[in-house]
This record gives C-alpha cells, sequence and structure tokens, in this order.
C-alpha cells in the first residue's frame, strides 16, 4: 500500500524552527480581540507566500521577496531597509512583524469606512471573520482594488460586506483575469492553511492576548487617516 504524503503543513512545521515560531508569535501581538487574525493566520501566509522561507527570492529586488515577499515599496514605508547587502526582508523577525502590521492595517481598513485616496473608500464590513478575508485579499491586491470591487457590488446591488458578493466584481474594479485568478486563490489557500495550521501547530494562539513589543520601525512614507477617531499614519 502506497504511504500517504503529508500536507505542505507539515512539510511546513517540520521547517518550523523554535526561533521562527517565536518571531510569529510576537508578530501576533499586533492581532487584537477586534479581529479574527492570529498566529495561524500567519503561518498560512508565510507558508503560500515563500514556503515558510524556502522561496525567497533574491535580495534588494524591486518585486516581492524574503520571508514574507513584501514589495520593496511597501517594506520601506514599514520602515523595513531593502538592499542587496541589507534586506530586512530575509530577516524573520522583521519580515513576520511587518506582515502582521500591515494585515493589522488592512484589518483596520475595512472595520469602518476608511479613506484611501485617489477617491476610493473601503465599506465596513461587521463581522470580524468575514472582514478577515477582505483583509487577506487586501494583503495579494491592494486595499484600493478590493475597495474598488465594493463599490462596483453595491452598483450591482450586492453586499459590499460578503466576500462572496464583491469577488465577482474584481475585475471590474480593475484586475486582469490572472490577477482575479490569484487573488481568490491566495484567500482559498491561505484560509484553508490556517485551519489546518489551528490543528496541528504548536504556535502559542493566545500570544495576541499580549501587548505587542516595542518596536524602532516607522513608517518612511503614507498617509494620514483617522480611524476610530484617532490619526493613524497608514504605510502602505
Amino acid at each position: 500500500m502506497a504511504q500517504k504524503q503529508g500536507s505542505n503543513v507539515d512539510a511546513w512545521l517540520e521547517r518550523e524552527t523554535d526561533h521562527t515560531r517565536k518571531a510569529l508569535e510576537n508578530a501576533s501581538r499586533h492581532f487584537d480581540e477586534n479581529d479574527s487574525l492570529t498566529v495561524n493566520t500567519l503561518e498560512a501566509v508565510y507558508g503560500q507566500e515563500s514556503s515558510f522561507g524556502g522561496d525567497m527570492r533574491k535580495r534588494g529586488i524591486t518585486g516581492g521577496a524574503g520571508h514574507f515577499m513584501f514589495e520593496k515599496p511597501t517594506a520601506e514605508r514599514y520602515g523595513l531597509t531593502v538592499t542587496k547587502k541589507n534586506d530586512q526582508r530575509f530577516d524573520v523577525d522583521d519580515a513576520s512583524d511587518v506582515a502582521a502590521r500591515y494585515l493589522k492595517d488592512l484589518d483596520a481598513f475595512f472595520s469602518k469606512e476608511t479613506n484611501l485616496g485617489h477617491g476610493k473608500k473601503t465599506m465596513p464590513v461587521k463581522s470580524s471573520s468575514e472582514r478577515k478575508k477582505f483583509a487577506l485579499a487586501a494583503y495579494n491586491g491592494g486595499e484600493g482594488r478590493i475597495a474598488s470591487a465594493q463599490k462596483e457590488a453595491v452598483k450591482a446591488g450586492k453586499n459590499p460586506s460578503l466576500w462572496k458578493d464583491v469577488k465577482q466584481f474584481l475585475k471590474a474594479a480593475g484586475a486582469t483575469v490572472a490577477k482575479t485568478e490569484e487573488i481568490k486563490n491566495f484567500l482559498e489557500k491561505v484560509l484553508a492553511y490556517e485551519i489546518e495550521f489551528a490543528k496541528k501547530s504548536p504556535a502559542d494562539k493566545k500570544a495576541k492576548k499580549k501587548k505587542p513589543k516595542k518596536s524602532g520601525y516607522r513608517c518612511t512614507g503614507g498617509r494620514w487617516r483617522t480611524i476610530d477617531d484617532q490619526p493613524v499614519m497608514i504605510c502602505d
């Protein structure tokens, strides 16, 4: 009888060192009780983006690279250095921290109406579990594109706070056919991996209940927005 092969998650967990797990747990402290994001979400994104560091591309390139496949502009706006000699996208602590902050920012954008500039606004998604879908889709496709898809959904009489409705309008929002499929596939895979990580990973799911560690990162560019009646520098 043929031996049953392990899943991608099984392979990634074998690759996950104590250092990597701690980096992901520490990063997940940026999440809180207002979202449905956890350390398992980060593990799932990490696996999908670089196969847990197995495919990180070249240092210093402008395109996606490193543990979480940040493009250079995004990494720099979140305070990371990106050069051939020093590319912090390849440091698991730095990259995990930025990935968590980015996901938390995206979750905040879709928690209420947020002005993204250039005439684009997000529409509120009250359910934290549903909003996670929007945050993950925006992680891959950009919050502006997802906000535009929400607007197109409203025009068509659909619900802008349900991903199953909004995803139908990605092409109308400017995504190519290939990018539309990429966004959908990214979300489906990450959500499936997250469930499997939640069952199998030894990472501390309660880490998000702890306060984030102080970070030296700061935005090098961005826009001020008002979120929860507080001025916030949006780094992407």
